[in-house]
């Protein structure tokens, strides 16, 4: 049951601010005169108790300092995770809970779906509370908005068809509006650049972190927490790539691979090794060719034509798109979406590529870590600096105390479709 609901809701109350047009002015609700019963009265000023609290009844969690990594510490994985506006939102179905949190992973709603609800009645909802300071309409059902304290409120949604409580949800709006608070500027130098291309470097930076501000399925760099991903692109080759692999392996850490779809046709047996030691394998595009310079259809024939290439070898297609030297657009992100893909960038480069020195390397990394970051090399036939690196690299980082993990546990995003 939950699953239905939780299903068919996501999209009804998730994001909803005040400020969203699809709000209504709130109106005068006529009540029957069936009076609302004492186990209604009780049960329903006990929701508003431990909505004061942030939270709903028998959760430890709470919107006002949780995060989904304390969850799953507790309760472990949760049975789905489903993305919707800037946020996510994972589905303990057993327990009839479900936890809407940011890119940061903070908790910004925490939503019952119990069975006692079932029994409630927006009349009895009204009689108790009062007036809802918000009511919207909304696919179908009916969102009562109660303003618990200046952080929370407290939503109830009915099915018009029913009129009773589907579920609950206690929402902390500025917790929700914070959910790209935590972006990372891009760090990482070479001392072979041209003035005029680290110049340019550095705009495409500023450029590039203000607008995954703003799409929900761009993403530079993971939650402010102890944990970090490296990510290897260009790949996979015969030498260098199964060299990072056997690295990862000896380290028992994972990496991201972003392999490019016509290279994955030539050494498909490097991407099923890659995949069996338990790396992530993902998308870096067909071609390797600047993604906003190309039309609607061919940008989408780069992206299905990789994913269809990955899928043939390992028997899933990425979601997750790594585009060829971040060239990103808000057309790019649009059909990326729609194709299924986060594109996922970078937030530190360690620019393998230019000065190709393992200590630089390394120095790109330790100089400027910072919880959350996502490590960008590369694994193509000439890095051979860049094999000689990881190992320091991933000593270096965990003598921090980071954690180096894959993006669909450091991002909380599918990495297979």
């Amino acid at each position: 049951m939950i699953l239905f609901s939780f299903s068919t809701i996501i999209t009804a109350c998730v994001s909803q601010t005040p400020h969203q047009s699809n709000n209504v002015k709130p109106k005068e609700i006529a009540l029957s005169p069936k009076d609302v019963n004492r186990f209604s009265s009780n049960f329903l000023d006990e929701l508003m108790d431990w909505a004061r609290k942030g939270t709903v009844k028998d959760c430890p969690f709470n919107a006002f300092d949780s995060t989904i990594e304390q969850v799953k510490s507790a309760w472990g994985e949760p049975d789905t995770v489903d993305q919707a506006g800037f946020g996510f939102y994972a589905a303990y179905t057993k327990r009839n809970i479900v936890f809407g949190f940011n890119k940061a992973g903070e908790i910004f709603d925490v939503r019952s779906f119990t069975n006692d609800l079932k029994e409630i009645s927006d009349q009895m909802v009204v009689e108790t509370f009062g007036q809802p300071a918000e009511l919207n309409d909304n696919n179908n059902e009916t969102i009562y908005v109660y303003d618990v304290n200046q952080d929370i409120q407290l939503k109830i949604i009915t099915p018009n068809s029913i009129k009773t409580i589907d579920h609950i949800s206690v929402f902390h709006p500025k917790r929700a509006e914070s959910s790209n608070d935590y972006i990372l500027d891009i760090k990482g130098t070479s001392n072979q650049l041209a003035k005029s291309a680290w110049a340019s470097m550095q705009k495409w930076r500023k450029d590039i972190v203000h607008f995954a501000k703003n799409q929900e399925n761009v993403f530079i760099n993971g939650p402010n927490i102890k944990k970090v991903a490296l990510s290897f692109d260009d790949g996979p080759d015969q030498v260098i790539t199964p060299a990072i692999i056997d690295i990862l392996a000896a380290n028992h850490v994972k990496g991201n691979f972003f392999f490019l779809g016509n290279k994955v046709k030539e050494h498909p047996d490097v991407v099923k090794e890659a995949f069996n030691y338990g790396n992530l394998v993902l998308s870096h595009s067909y071609n390797h060719v600047e993604l906003t310079k190309l039309g609607k259809e061919a940008v989408r024939k780069e992206i299905v034509d990789a994913g269809q290439a990955i899928k043939l070898v390992i028997g899933k297609e990425p979601a997750i798109l790594r585009t060829p030297f971040g060239d990103t657009n808000a057309q790019v992100a649009a059909i990326s979406k729609q194709e299924g893909y986060s594109i996922v960038l970078w937030s530190i480069d360690t620019l393998d590529w230019s000065q190709k020195e393992a200590k630089n390397i390394v120095n790109n990394v330790i100089d400027n870590v910072r919880n959350g970051d996502i490590i960008l090399m590369h694994s193509d036939s000439d890095k051979v600096e860049t094999k000689m690196a990881l190992p320091m690299l991933i000593e270096e980082l965990q003598k921090r105390n980071f954690e180096i993990v894959d993006l669909e546990d450091l991002l909380n995003i599918k990495a297979y479709q």
